[in-house]
Order: C-alpha cells, then sequence, then structure tokens
C-alpha cells in the first residue's frame, strides 16, 4: 500500500479519537475491512476523494476534546477556539449580556465577522435561523438544537465557502458531525457547579458608598445537571442502521451580585473617580420642558425625601435609592431547562438506493431577568417624554406642589405639570422575560451509484422553529398616566379617569400598595416561528473514467454540480400590548412581520489533479467552484472558489485558496418595520447633565440642541441612549473576497508531530446594517456635516432618549448597504504525540501536546465611503464591540495512561488590548490614555480534566476549568455597555467550574 495513504489514514484514525490534531485534514478518512482507503467528502466541498485534505484550513475539534471539556452547551465548545469571538452585545450565550440577549439561543462567530456570517451545518446540511424575534437584528441558528453528546467531531472551516454551501458562509462554516452507526445503549450523565473564592478588594471597597451588600466570601452556585441517552442498532447484517437520541439540560442561574466584581455598575467618573454607579431611573424627577424647580439652586433634579422634594444627590439614603443597582437583579448566568430528541436512520436497499433520514425536536425553556420596572424618564405620553401630575393630587405635600410650580390657580383648577420621572418599582421585584422554543428538524433523502464512478444525493429538509415569549412583572404606561391623575373624594383618593384605576402614591415613603401594583402590573406576549424547507440534489462523479485527466497525473478530474432550492417564511406576532409599547422599561413598541424570501441555485464543482508521483510535486491539484442564486427579492449572484495545493513530498504540502462570497440579507433584515429602542453602544449624550465627556455648546448645537438646553437636558437613563431600528427591502447582498495560504507539515523525521500555518484575510463590502452610532454621534459633533448630524433625531425637549420615531429623540440606526471591512491574521496550528517510547518509558502510556492559536493582523472597518477606516485589532471598546485581540491560544496536553486513566490539562489564553479611544485611530481614536481602562491586561485559563474507563461497560470523568479562579478584567460598565457584569463574556465570567460525569454502555 502507498505509504502516504497508510499515514494519512493513521492521522484521521487519531484525530477521532481525540488526539487533538487540528487542521490539517477534513473529516476522517474512514478505512474497510480489507484495508482499503474509503472515500469521504471534506468541509468545503461536496467531491469525494480518498486522502483529501482541505484546500481551506479546517480545526476539527474531537468527541474526546467536548467529553474532556465538560462543557455540555455546544456554544461553550466552540467559544473556546482562538478563531471563535463572542460579542456583548449580539452575541448569545448563558451569559450574554441580559439586557440584549433572546434567552435560550446560543450563536457561533467565526473572526468576530457577526454570528449571521458564520454557516452552521449539521453533517453538511444547512441549519435554519434560531430565532424569530424583531428585536434581534442578527438572525444565525441557534447552536442550543445541536446536542453535545450526539457530536463526533466538528470541524470549523474559516474563509468565505459560498460556492460550496450558499449564502452566510462569508466568516467560514461550522460544520457539525454527528454519530451514527451507533450500536448498543449509552447513558451519560453530568453534574456541574461554579465555586468562587471573592478576591476582587478594589470593588469591594466601592461597594459600601453605595450601600450595596458585599456578597458571601466563598460561593458555589450556577449548577447545571445533563442526562443523554443514546440508542442505536444496526438490522440486516449492516445494511441497515437507527440511532435514537434524548438529552436533558437543566442550568441555574445567578445573579450579577453574586460576584464582588460584577456587584455593582462599575463607572470612570468625570473628575478621574471610579465609582459605583446605578441606573438614575430610581428616584429622581426632571421637569421635562427642562429648567429648575422652585428650590434653592434652581437644581435640575430632585428626588422623594419623605413627603417632601429634596435636590436630587447621588449619596442621599432615600427609598428608592438615588441609583439603583441593577446588578441585584440582572443575571449574569441564566436559567434554562432544554430537552432534545430524535434519531437518526438509513437502510441501504441495493449499491444504487440508500434512504436516509434525521428528526430531530427540541424545547428549551429560558428565564432572563434584569431590574425591575418603574417609571422611566422619558418613557411617558406627553410629547416632552414626561407624565402628567396634577398639582390637587391629593399624595402631594404642600411643598411638592411649590417645587413642581403650582400656583393657587393651579391647584384649584387641577392643572397638571409634566414631569419626567425616574421612579423604580422596588415594591414588585425584577423583569423576566420567559423564553419557550419550540424546533424540529426533519432530514430525509436517498443516494446512491448511477455508474461507474458517477452517484448522486436527493434529499428534502424541513425546519421549524417557535418561539413564545413572555415579558412578565412590566407596569402599565397607560395605566401609569391614570394612576398619577387622583383626586380627593369622600370615600378617599380616586383616580380621575375611574374605572379599575387605583391610585399609584410615588410621592411618599412607602405607600405604594399591593392594589395600586395589582392595577398597574402588565405582561405583554409574542408568538414567532421560522419555517425554512429546502430541496437540494447533487451528482459527482470522476472524469478519469473517460481519460479526462492531467498527463502528469495518476487520478482523473473530479466534478459535482446540482441545485439547491430554499423557501424561508418568518412570522412574528407581539400582542397589543407590546405592539403599543405599553410596557414601562421595554425598550419601545414591538414590531410584527409575516415574510417570506425564495433562492433557486444551480452549482458546480471539480478537483484537478495537475501532477502526482513526480520529483517535487507529490501532488499538485487545483480546485474550482462557482455558485448562480437566484432571489426572490430580485437578487442575482454569482460566487466562486479557486484553490491550489503543491505537496513537494508527502511530508510537506503548500495551498492557497481564494473565493468570493456573499450573504444575502435576511427576512428581519429586509422587513422588520421601523421603531425606536434603547441602546448602550451610545451610553451617554455629551450635550446633556452630568456628561462624563462633555462637547461644547457650538458642536451639541449641530445636534440640534439649543443654548438653553446646553448642559440642562436630563442625560440618558441607564447608560442607554436610544436608536431607530429597521430593516430595508432595497438592500443588496453583502460580498466578500477571502484569500488564505499557508502549508502543513508532517515530516517523517519527527515521528508524531503535525503542524499548520496559514495566512487569512477577509474584505467583506457593501455590509448589511446601521453606520456605527458613535461615529455618527461623534461626526455630526466635530464636523456639522448633514451626512450625520441628518440622522440624530432630537426630541422637541432636546433629549436623545425618546421612545418613538413620531417624537424623535434618537439616533438612526436602520439597516443600508454601505460598510466595508477587512480583517486578517495568521492561523497556528500543531500537534505533537511524544515518543516517549525512545526515552524508556514505554510503560507509560502515550502523551501529545496540542496548540491552536490565531494572530489577528487586522480588524479595519469602514463605515461609510468617505469616512476614514479604523482598526480594531488589539482593541476593544464600543464601536469595535467585540474584544478583538492580537493573539489567543489553546493549548492541550493529554496523558493517556496504561491504567486506562486519560488526564488533560489545557491551557487558554487572550492577550492584552488597549481601549479603543486611546488610540490615534481615525474615527474612534482621541488620542487620550484612560485613567481606569486604558489596556485590559491578558488572562491565562488553567482547565484540568481526567477520564476513567472502569471496564467495558463503565467510565467516570471529572474536571476543573479555570483551576485558578482568575476574574475577568474589570471595564468600566459605560464601555463594557450597561446590563454587563463590568467584562465581556469572552472571558470566564463565573469563576472555577467543577463537573463530574459518567457514563454506562450496555
Amino acid at each position: 500500500m502507498n505509504t502516504k495513504h497508510t499515514r494519512t489514514r493513521l492521522l484521521a484514525s487519531s484525530m477521532i479519537c481525540g488526539a487533538a490534531l487540528v487542521g490539517l485534514a477534513g473529516p476522517a478518512v474512514a478505512q474497510t475491512a480489507d484495508d482499503e482507503v474509503a472515500e469521504v467528502v471534506v468541509t468545503g466541498t461536496r467531491i469525494p476523494s480518498p486522502n483529501l485534505e482541505s484546500v481551506s484550513p479546517v480545526q476539527v475539534v474531537g468527541a474526546q476534546e467536548v467529553v474532556l471539556g465538560g462543557r455540555p452547551v455546544t456554544a461553550d465548545i466552540l467559544n473556546q477556539l482562538p478563531q471563535v469571538s463572542q460579542n456583548g452585545q449580539t452575541g448569545f450565550s448563558t451569559t450574554s449580556n441580559p439586557l440584549s440577549n433572546p434567552g435560550g439561543t446560543a450563536t457561533v462567530d467565526l473572526r468576530g465577522l457577526g454570528q449571521q456570517r458564520t454557516l452552521v451545518l449539521v453533517d453538511g446540511r444547512r441549519l435554519g435561523i434560531g430565532d424569530p424575534d424583531t428585536g434581534n437584528p442578527n438572525p444565525s441558528p441557534d447552536l442550543n438544537q445541536i446536542p453535545s453528546q450526539l457530536i463526533q467531531r466538528v470541524d470549523v472551516l474559516t474563509g468565505g465557502a459560498s460556492a460550496t454551501y450558499g449564502s452566510d458562509a462569508v466568516a467560514g462554516v461550522v460544520n457539525f458531525i454527528m454519530k451514527r452507526d451507533f450500536e448498543g445503549v449509552e447513558i451519560d450523565a453530568q453534574w456541574g457547579v461554579y465555586q468562587h473564592e471573592q478576591h476582587n478588594e478594589f470593588v469591594q471597597g466601592l461597594l459600601p458608598a453605595r450601600r450595596v451588600t458585599p456578597p458571601k466570601k466563598n460561593v458555589w452556585d450556577g449548577e447545571s445537571k445533563d442526562i443523554s441517552i443514546i440508542m442505536g442498532a444496526n438490522f440486516e447484517e449492516g445494511r441497515g442502521n437507527v440511532t435514537g437520541y434524548f438529552t436533558y439540560h437543566d442550568q441555574k442561574p445567578v445573579t450579577q451580585s453574586k460576584r464582588d466584581y460584577s456587584a455593582c455598575q462599575v463607572v470612570l467618573n468625570a473628575n478621574g473617580t471610579v465609582s459605583c454607579a446605578g441606573s438614575t431611573n430610581s428616584n429622581q424627577f426632571v421637569l421635562a420642558a427642562g429648567g429648575g424647580f422652585n428650590l434653592p439652586g434652581a437644581p435640575t433634579q430632585v428626588a422623594v425625601v419623605g413627603n417632601t422634594f429634596a435636590p436630587w444627590s447621588g449619596t442621599a439614603n432615600t427609598t428608592p435609592p438615588p441609583f439603583f443597582n441593577s446588578n441585584d437583579y440582572a443575571y449574569l448566568i441564566h436559567q434554562g431547562t432544554r430537552y432534545t430528541a430524535g434519531f437518526l436512520a438509513r437502510y441501504e436497499v441495493n449499491k444504487h438506493l440508500e434512504f436516509y433520514g434525521d428528526f430531530g425536536f427540541m424545547q428549551d425553556r429560558s428565564n432572563v431577568q434584569i431590574a425591575p420596572t418603574g417609571l422611566f424618564q422619558g418613557s411617558g405620553a406627553s410629547p416632552n417624554g414626561g407624565f402628567l401630575v396634577n398639582c390637587n393630587n391629593p399624595f402631594l405635600s404642600a411643598q411638592q406642589r411649590g417645587v413642581i410650580g403650582c400656583s393657587a390657580a393651579d391647584i384649584a383648577s387641577g392643572a397638571s405639570k409634566d414631569l419626567l420621572i425616574g421612579r423604580r418599582n422596588i415594591e414588585g421585584g425584577g423583569r423576566n422575560q420567559a423564553y419557550n422554543h419550540t424546533n424540529y428538524r426533519a432530514v430525509f433523502g436517498g443516494r446512491g451509484e448511477i455508474a461507474g464512478s458517477w452517484k448522486y444525493d436527493l434529499y428534502g429538509s424541513y425546519y421549524y422553529t417557535e418561539l413564545n415569549n413572555a415579558a412578565q412583572n412590566y407596569l402599565s404606561i397607560s395605566r401609569l398616566q391614570n394612576a398619577l391623575q387622583v383626586v380627593q373624594t369622600p370615600t378617599g383618593p380616586q383616580c380621575i379617569s375611574g374605572g379599575g384605576c387605583v391610585p399609584y402614591n410615588i410621592f411618599q415613603d412607602g405607600q405604594v400598595s399591593a392594589a395600586a401594583l395589582a392595577y398597574l402590573d402588565i405582561e405583554g406576549t409574542s408568538r414567532g416561528s421560522i419555517a425554512e424547507r429546502i430541496v437540494e440534489g447533487t451528482i459527482t462523479g470522476d472524469l478519469g473514467d473517460y481519460g479526462v485527466k492531467s498527463p502528469w497525473a495518476t487520478d482523473g478530474v473530479g466534478v459535482a454540480f446540482g441545485f439547491h432550492n430554499r423557501r424561508d417564511h418568518l412570522e412574528y406576532q407581539p400582542d397589543a400590548a407590546r405592539l403599543s409599547g405599553d410596557l414601562s422599561g421595554s425598550g419601545g413598541a414591538s414590531t410584527p412581520i409575516d415574510n417570506s424570501l425564495r433562492v433557486n441555485e444551480g452549482f458546480a464543482e471539480a478537483r484537478v489533479p495537475l501532477v502526482q508521483d513526480r520529483p517535487f510535486a507529490d501532488d499538485i491539484t487545483a480546485e474550482l467552484g462557482f455558485r448562480y442564486s437566484d432571489y426572490s427579492t430580485g437578487i442575482n449572484a454569482e460566487t466562486w472558489k479557486i484553490g491550489l495545493s503543491w505537496a513537494p513530498t508527502p511530508d510537506f504540502k503548500f495551498r492557497g485558496s481564494y473565493n468570493k462570497a456573499i450573504r444575502a440579507p435576511s427576512i428581519l433584515e429586509l422587513y422588520t418595520p421601523q421603531a425606536v429602542t434603547n441602546t448602550s453602544q451610545v451610553s451617554e449624550d455629551p450635550c446633556a447633565a452630568g456628561a462624563v465627556a462633555p462637547a461644547s455648546l457650538a458642536a451639541c448645537q449641530n445636534t440640534g440642541v439649543t443654548a438653553a438646553q446646553y448642559r440642562n437636558i436630563p442625560q440618558c437613563p441607564s447608560g442607554q441612549c436610544a436608536v431607530l431600528n429597521g430593516g430595508n427591502t432595497n438592500l443588496g447582498p453583502e460580498t466578500a473576497k477571502t484569500f488564505t495560504i499557508g502549508a502543513t507539515a508532517r515530516p517523517a523525521f519527527i515521528r508524531g508531530f503535525t503542524a499548520s500555518v496559514d495566512y487569512f484575510r477577509v474584505d467583506l463590502k457593501d455590509i448589511v446594517g446601521a453606520i456605527p452610532l458613535g461615529v455618527i454621534l461623534t461626526r455630526c459633533l466635530n464636523t456639522g456635516d448633514p451626512t450625520f448630524c441628518s440622522q440624530v433625531v432630537r426630541a422637541q425637549n432636546g433629549i436623545l432618549f425618546g421612545t418613538t420615531a413620531g417624537a424623535g429623540g434618537y439616533i438612526n440606526g436602520t439597516n443600508t448597504n454601505i460598510g466595508a471591512g477587512v480583517t486578517s491574521g495568521v492561523d497556528l496550528q500543531a500537534n505533537y504525540v511524544l515518543p516517549i517510547e525512545d526515552w524508556g518509558l514505554e510503560d507509560w502510556g502515550s502523551v501529545s501536546v496540542s496548540l491552536t492559536g490565531s494572530y489577528l493582523l487586522k480588524a479595519t472597518v469602514t463605515p461609510l465611503p468617505g469616512v476614514a477606516a479604523y482598526d480594531c485589532a488589539g482593541l476593544f471598546g464600543a464601536q469595535c464591540q467585540t474584544l478583538n485581540p492580537r493573539w489567543r491560544h489553546t493549548m492541550r496536553v493529554t496523558w493517556a495512561t496504561p491504567w486506562d486513566v486519560t488526564t488533560s490539562l489545557t491551557w487558554r489564553y487572550i492577550h492584552d488590548m488597549t481601549y479603543e479611544q486611546d488610540t490615534n485611530e481615525p474615527t474612534i481614536g482621541r488620542g487620550t490614555r484612560n485613567a481606569f481602562n486604558h489596556k485590559l491586561p491578558q488572562r491565562s485559563y488553567l482547565d484540568l480534566s481526567a477520564q476513567w474507563v472502569i471496564n467495558d461497560m463503565f467510565a467516570v470523568r471529572g474536571g476543573i476549568n479555570n483551576i485558578l479562579d482568575q476574574d475577568p478584567p474589570l471595564v468600566n460598565n459605560r464601555i463594557s455597555q450597561t446590563g454587563s457584569p463590568n467584562s465581556y463574556p469572552t472571558y470566564d465570567l463565573l469563576g472555577r467550574r467543577m463537573f463530574v460525569g459518567v457514563t454506562a454502555k450496555f
């Protein structure tokens, strides 16, 4: 047998066994009973071939790595990879920002290009979008549908692959290969828990000033339970197989207050000091029209103290407090309970026809809690966003009437004053979003030989996801207004509106009644669904049967061609309460949608061996691919790929590829109605009172602020100004040119060593999305350019935190094709099985070392034509969104002992980063030095795990992730953005995690 083929097969076998071989090949080469090499299909091409390595870089995560990692949530497995980023605002996992995450969903984001630009496949077939909510602007597949216990391996291909798989494969492809042909019964159970020793003395020192109770010194929490059952049987001498599975996952929540570093919102103040902050939407009243109150010094804000108004102070001891600590309620890790079940089946009728089918079901019930609702400044029904309070309201004391400017005539007539009220519902408890995702996926197809080397594969799939969401423990804005208009009657205070209205007394400490809360309480619900139907057919063959081959090659030209038809339908319908935006603190009105999108595609590929088995040309092969796409929106797109590999010897190979990829706009990006909601991307109004970085009067006038409003208008509450979001039916596709070049090595003179190094570049244009809001505001302030200033729409009273498009008070963030960017870097992957037998240690088993790392060279963003591009490589911040470390790696040492115990020590490393404004980067840099967050320090995490195979039936495992209990780097909450735990989910946010598991096989 050819020694090259033998070595490739052994390498692939070790990869499947979890020996941490990464990136050198695609799926394993199958070995038949008579020791012949079978044909396989590599992720990135549809052409089957023996001994094929991918022209594009492919990283492989084996089943053993999944088990030893102790991470039963599929997304958590991928998030350990250096090529995968987690965006604190748009990326979803159980530790995502609770203000932005639709609970129960998890996504993967390759290269930090956005999860919507990573295509997810299951056994080479597309996985549909996981959430239909119009409040989720970056629709992408939900990885929770994929049970980790059923994963055989994960292929991660970075670089465009649209010619092979279609739209969305801009950053790359994640292909989950599932366990098939399973025989017997396997029962697996795992229990995990977080343990943390509070040791952040800096934050602990900030807590007393805000009367925040420090968390317990030593905490055990965040328990998780996972149970799975896999059953399989072959029949008719292996011609058929049915594999069924059931999994259960339960995750207990942890609030941010349970860790000292997230016990309060840590912020850098204008005077350079650092303190615990919080939401001023707690006990703060402001005249909606601006100006002062009738108190000495004419303060802009007042607070309720007893039954009086006093000047608002961030240090006063009031009820509710002046700053509300939302971290007492916000989840650090979300609650979730998930069930999955399904089967995978095949039956070979003869060599010309093999039926196959998959069915999967998932139900996920999740709860995401945030701080209590209340009256929020700017959310009222008046033109200024205020609430009207009548001067003869019996709950107002004489002093309070005088403060808000009620004259004797006003009191006699019952005239109303327009107040911006921030008053937290401390009596009612935290808001809760309850999510219920139900998912079905069915695949049925047939494949087999046609004649000679010609084969076919024809299948249809149906994918359906339903969302039912309930927003609980909110207060009704309309009822709040009714309950604030109160008069004295012979039977006591009554609402002017009558009916079932119950007066709401927020003008005296401790006087909110249970009856008032019951009247004000409102629940908003919504339902949505996504349905995707796919029909796809592929024919493959070897033209070498007809003599079509290079005169210098032994193998013929392999080809594949076929068609793809897909129809997506998305429906989302909020109830009347959510449609009207009546839920106080829900971020504005929800928007409905009911639209479809269709695409017809044809594709073709060719693999052309050019030279084989020649001196300095053991193998030179070219790959070509082309796809034509016709969308129902009128988009016609052509994508292609060109690849070349050259192996001068069997030990070394050089490879390169050039691709054109696209991402067609989604249904949500095209058709979502426009609506105003809150955003942390712009956390403060530089023209409002209390701005940490105030702008000049002239600059603020560019944004629409008058001289009278300048520095007098209220600040965006809770570190969130407002944005106008929405779709655009005129969107075109995003286009990307991706280029990779690299080399792989398996030198015979270093037995057991494999390595690859690859340079990648993704040049993305016509990006679908909003111009970065901070760019719009900064450019308007600095230049007065109407192109930008027209996108800053202030409300009548000058505020920038409105709730409706008609009333203003927002920055325009609707979708457009305008941005561009370039991301480039170098990936390094290596594996070495140490030759310990050569050291006289042959009785000590085997030891392997693997390393996968990624160095980011460039991550430029051009927000719109004519604006200088800025480079986020090595930076963090609101405009760069995700963390962009120059270097990340994962290094694993695995010892397979001769005593049936396998141990693994993993080192995860994240390089340091600089705050984006502390640079001279165009558009985002200010050349300053942030006093608190100039740099985020590097982080190293150590994970230790072991598995003991007791016998053929039982195995036990256990481990500790983040052994040293490292805290995440502390980040100014205005940078990490409201709702975050003063850091980013890229880091380990809960401390040390311990797990134990057991597997029984019968």
